[in-house]
């Protein structure tokens, strides 16, 4: 044990160790689902003694927990450099939130799960990471409210508009991630296509008295 211990630390340090933990746990959830996860197993992927996640993280909960926060942080960093190339189109700024949420559940399908991992799995989320109390959420409803208020959206209230929005941004996620749309098989090209022509159909039946027929382009990622 002392061995290990020894190996560990000089491998690992100044929050290392913590970090490979997280990849591993990514890397197992990717092959597996959150369900399988250990700290044993875990461990045994990192190449390190079964205790030594347990100086970072003392169950499995806590890791995942690690694991939806650095993926709400890398969401919400995503969506604010889309956001700043955008400008001060409002119409294109709503339109970027939803696209720059379905690339990053493709680019990072693990954290994404564990983001909205399901109480069933008896992971008690803490409430700054319950998907209405994020950071991006409240973003996605400050951009939905200017568009509300400008009378480019209509609808109940901006979060009424945003829970809808948001519904159909997950699913379709949720839908390529897990492979179901055309057989598993999805060039990128008839994604890009289909993502957009999700939010311009969304944005048609939501089009408020001062909304444009065209939605101007929003820029690519």
């Amino acid at each position: 044990m002392m061995k290990n211990t020894i190996e560990e630390t000089a491998t690992y340090h100044h929050g290392n160790l913590r970090h490979r933990l997280i990849e591993v746990a990514l890397e197992a959830i990717e092959e597996a689902g959150a369900a399988e996860l250990t700290l044993r197993g875990i461990a045994k992927r990192a190449g390190v003694s079964h205790s030594a996640p347990y100086r970072h993280f003392p169950d499995k909960e806590a890791l995942l927990v690690a694991v939806a926060r650095e993926g709400v942080a890398l969401m919400l960093s995503e969506i604010k450099l889309r956001l700043e190339r955008a400008k001060g189109d409002p119409l294109a700024r709503f339109m970027v939130c939803g696209l720059a949420y379905i690339d990053f559940a493709i680019a990072h399908p693990a954290h994404f799960r564990v983001m909205f991992v399901s109480p069933r799995m008896g992971v008690s989320v803490p409430e700054d990471l319950k998907p209405e109390s994020t950071p991006f959420f409240h973003l996605f409803i400050d951009e939905i409210t200017e568009c509300w208020k400008l009378g480019l959206l209509k609808g109940e209230s901006p979060h009424a508009i945003a829970l809808s929005a948001w519904s159909i941004v997950h699913g379709f996620s949720l839908l390529v991630i897990d492979g179901h749309l055309q057989g598993g098989v999805l060039d990128e090209g008839s994604r890009e296509s289909m993502k957009r022509g999700l939010l311009y159909a969304f944005y048609s039946g939501a089009r408020g008295e001062n909304g444009p027929e065209v939605v101007p382009p929003a820029p690519r990622g």
